[in-house]
């Protein structure tokens, strides 16, 4: 299944960002341009690709099936405090953690799953285009992972088990999606999708993204933007 090979990899991002505050060069990337671009491409697909899906009729749920999305990562952000972050930005977040905080990880990656196979069911190009937007997603949120969970004084088997959770549900996700998919709550799990993805976009990546104020960080949220309707229109799809 194709929606499922793309979950595999977005959980190869994971790993990857996960292993790169252990490598003393590559922790001192500048995440935060990674964070600024998944920010612009996690909205700009959620308006230009995941919304027009939704059923607006009257009487539909879809508005609902949105709002749900929306407020329940808004819920779990509040209270697992694991966000993507820089090392540096990192600091505030290790407060936070235990059982609890791993449960809303795995929920928020079942999430991702869920919305790769839902979009990928509606049409492969969308498919492709969320599973990109995950996948940039991952990489810094890996690495925030892993920089909480040292900073908050766990050894190397508690980061390991922090990335195989955060990693591991993502493809669960996916299959669970492709089982309970039907045409009837198709519109529904895409509208669900898309309110997370408006959340994680502009409630969380971009004020990270902003932790200071930098120009290219704007203009990389705004490239982010407009890659998913440049795209379409080049492509036509």
């Amino acid at each position: 299944m194709i929606a499922f090979a793309y979950a595999l990899i977005t959980s190869a991002a994971t790993l990857a960002g996960g292993l790169l505050p252990f490598h003393p060069r590559l922790r001192r990337i500048e995440l935060r341009y990674f964070i600024a671009f998944a920010s612009g491409l996690m909205i700009s697909i959620a308006f230009f690709e995941m919304l027009p899906e939704i059923d607006w009729a009257e009487g539909s749920t879809g508005v609902a099936a949105l709002a749900a999305g929306f407020f329940l990562v808004y819920m779990l952000e509040k209270l697992v405090l694991i966000h993507a972050c820089g090392e540096e930005e990192c600091e505030e977040h290790t407060h936070s953690l235990g059982w609890p905080a791993m449960i809303g990880v795995a929920v928020e990656s079942l999430i991702d799953g869920v919305a790769i196979t839902a979009s990928y069911s509606v049409a492969p190009a969308l498919g492709f285009t969320v599973a990109a937007a995950v996948f940039a997603h991952e990489l810094p949120r890996g690495f925030a992972t892993t920089v909480v969970m040292r900073n908050a004084g766990h050894g190397r088997r508690g980061v390991a088990a922090a990335l195989a959770v955060d990693a591991g549900f993502t493809p669960l996700g996916a299959l669970l999606a492709a089982w309970l998919s039907s045409p009837a709550i198709l519109p529904n799990l895409i509208a669900f999708a898309a309110g997370t993805f408006l959340y994680i976009g502009a409630g969380d990546l971009l004020p990270e993204a902003h932790k200071r104020f930098n120009i290219k960080v704007v203009l990389i949220v705004l490239l982010g933007a407009v890659v998913v309707p440049l795209a379409g229109s080049v492509l036509g799809v």
